[in-house]
């Protein structure tokens, strides 16, 4: 029974064919002709080392991975220049670009979502806090964000709750406490203050009603009796 190693004796078509592959799975098919010797050298002209190929291609990954990483981040810090500037569409460009480089990348989403809420686009604001959040769910500055983003949607009570998720994470940060569940909570009290006059302005016209039926009803009667007295 005939067996293999990791080497094999191949034929020049074959070799020819793995050449092609190799370059294609790891972009040298982009260089130029002198790449070629260097990849019919690792080939062992006409062998290859399949263990060793493997090792390559998967250091070829790797190597594209760094290279989207690296863009990212210029992409990113792109964006964050142009939403200092208050150029913030642009900015979200930017970021749009990093993303598809780095789609796992909470702090992208979290500055996305601040910009838009800049632009006043709160419902997309909400909806990339969220993300962020669910990026990286023990990072208290994506809590902190999406708590502000559902006030401006007029979400008050999931915000109080999001800030206070935010505080549990990073209890020390005063900002949290004095500024974000603070401005929350004393929405939430205005709220209530004014369905607390509404509610007794309408109970005032409720009464109000009552009582003018009440008049028709009585004056009602007494033209009733007045008639059956003639």
């Amino acid at each position: 029974m005939t067996s293999f190693g990791w080497k094999r004796k191949i034929g020049a078509s074959v070799q020819k064919t793995a050449v092609s592959k190799f370059k294609t799975s790891t972009g040298v098919a982009d260089s130029n002709d002198g790449d070629d010797d260097e990849v019919n050298e690792f080939l062992g002209m006409g062998e290859i080392d399949w263990l060793e190929l493997s090792r390559v291609k998967k250091k070829s990954k790797v190597l594209q991975l760094e290279d989207n990483l690296a863009k990212s981040t210029r992409l990113k810090q792109e964006g964050t220049t142009l939403a200092e500037a208050e150029r913030y569409w642009e900015a979200i460009k930017r970021w749009d670009e990093a993303i598809d480089l780095t789609p796992d990348d909470a702090t992208i989403f979290e500055m996305k979502a601040q910009a838009l809420m800049e632009l006043c686009e709160v419902f997309p604001a909400v909806q990339t806090a969220e993300k962020a959040v669910s990026l990286d769910p023990r990072w208290w500055i994506a809590h902190q964000t999406l708590g502000r983003a559902l006030l401006g949607l007029g979400e008050i009570q999931l915000a109080i709750r999001t800030f206070s998720k935010a505080i549990h994470l990073n209890p020390t940060e005063e900002e949290l406490w004095l500024e974000d569940l603070k401005w929350a909570m004393d929405l939430k009290k205005q709220n209530e203050e004014k369905q607390i006059e509404i509610d007794s302005i309408n109970s005032d016209s409720e009464k109000e009603n009552i009582a003018e039926k009440e008049n028709d009803s009585v004056h009602l009667t007494k033209q009733t009796t007045s008639i059956r007295a003639r």
